[in-house]
């Protein structure tokens, strides 16, 4: 009996070694085409048991609680620059090219005071018109206002842009080949070919004077920002894109005084979202702003913040589809969409509007307006000319508190 119950453990012993061989063929055949993962560790297991770390994914840049301005767009400068009478008229510096890798061939016949080619740090070219600043308001004045439009329009818009042109002197310049641009960037201008009998009478009419503003103890020129047209609402330079607001540039609600502008109210706009994602991007790599830069592609684009005064919208936030964000202004926002260099994404005329979203595109509707809204409508100016107001009433209208001075 005792051999029997030994034959029979012995041959209990062999079946169960042939089968766990058999297992172990079988584990080693199905891991060539397949590897088995290892068993997640038990609740309560020690943490020797499972000594591999789990991978964290970096965390996306956060929005900063205040937007800072845009590196392209230069620094922020003093809100008010105290300035004093002077003798003569100054002469500006006025960039008649772009920076390019050539020096630029210039025709001095078609500029007064005396063209030159500046190279810069980078290696690049610009062509400059250095000229007295009374000599620039002419080049300037008809090609940024129509040459029919009423004479207080143009006096009121050559003592605007005498004091935007004397600001940049007074900051911008300082640190830089040029005090302004011939573009949009700054001031329209276009030499002797731009100047009209009625461009002149402005300047000689208003010859030295500028606008003053004061803040706190502080009193002196500020950037006498304009546009075409406000759509019915001002906005200050720290809504539109991060700079000082000096007391006379203030959001308002001024009504329908620029209706006749075409662009006052614009129809709505379609932009996909991947254009949007393109714009707004590539906008974040410009200027260094990582919460934009790596976005993904947006899946939503809303309107988070706007003026408590005028209801213009101050801050855009876009929802990329992994559930990242970034934010920007709503001018900056226009500016990524008008600047993009694939100048294949449709430009909005100004940052006041509705945003509206499908599954793939944004809809910018109820729009008003034709540019920035910062100070001066040109439009509104004209419009004020005709009902007979001077130019002194146009300024105080989209400058209140400020003061006209004769500095030379």
């Amino acid at each position: 009996m005792i051999h029997l119950r030994l034959r029979h453990f012995v041959l209990s012993a062999a079946m169960l070694a042939v089968s766990t061989s058999m297992l172990l063929l079988a584990g080693c055949q199905s891991s060539s085409s397949q590897m088995a993962l290892p068993p997640p560790p038990s609740i309560g297991s020690s943490p020797a048991a499972n000594t591999s770390s789990p991978t964290v994914a970096p965390a996306f840049p956060p929005i900063p609680a205040i937007l800072p301005k845009p590196t392209i767009l230069g620094p922020v400068y003093p809100a008010i620059v105290p300035v004093s009478w002077q003798r003569t008229e100054p002469w500006i510096r006025v960039a008649i090219t772009e920076p390019q890798p050539t020096a630029p061939r210039l025709d001095p016949h078609f500029y007064r005071g005396r063209v030159e080619v500046v190279r810069l740090p980078t290696g690049e070219y610009v062509g400059l018109n250095v000229l007295p600043i009374e000599d620039y308001l002419a080049g300037v004045l008809s090609r940024e206002l129509y040459g029919s439009w009423q004479p207080a329009a143009y006096r009121a818009q050559a003592i605007a842009a005498r004091t935007y042109a004397l600001y940049q002197m007074r900051t911008f310049g300082l640190t830089h080949a040029w005090d302004v641009t011939g573009t949009q960037n700054s001031q329209v201008y276009g030499g002797m070919r731009a100047e009209t009998p009625r461009a002149w009478a402005a300047v000689r009419a208003t010859w030295g004077e500028v606008m003053f503003a004061r803040q706190g103890v502080l009193r002196g020129i500020f950037c006498a920002f304009y546009s075409a047209c406000t759509g019915g609402a001002t906005q200050t330079p720290s809504d539109a894109w991060g700079d000082e607001n000096p007391p006379t540039l203030t959001a308002r609600i001024v009504g329908p005084v620029d209706a006749d502008c075409s662009r006052y109210a614009w129809p709505p706009m379609t932009i996909s979202k991947a254009l949007v994602t393109q714009a707004v991007t590539l906008w974040g790599k410009k200027n260094s702003l990582p919460y934009l830069s790596e976005l993904g592609p947006i899946a939503n684009v809303q309107i988070t913040q706007r003026n408590n005064i005028t209801n213009r919208p101050t801050i855009v936030t876009f929802t990329d589809i992994y559930g990242h964000q970034g934010a920007m202004r709503a001018e900056e926002f226009r500016l990524a969409l008008v600047t993009d260099p694939n100048r294949n994404v449709p430009a909005p005329p100004s940052s006041d509007f509705d945003i509206r979203n499908t599954p793939t595109s944004i809809v910018l509707y109820s729009g008003h307006g034709f540019g920035h809204g910062i100070g001066l409508s040109q439009w509104g100016a004209q419009e004020f000319a005709l009902k007979g107001f001077s130019a002194r009433y146009i300024l105080n209208f989209y400058y209140p508190t400020e003061t006209i001075h004769k500095l030379w």
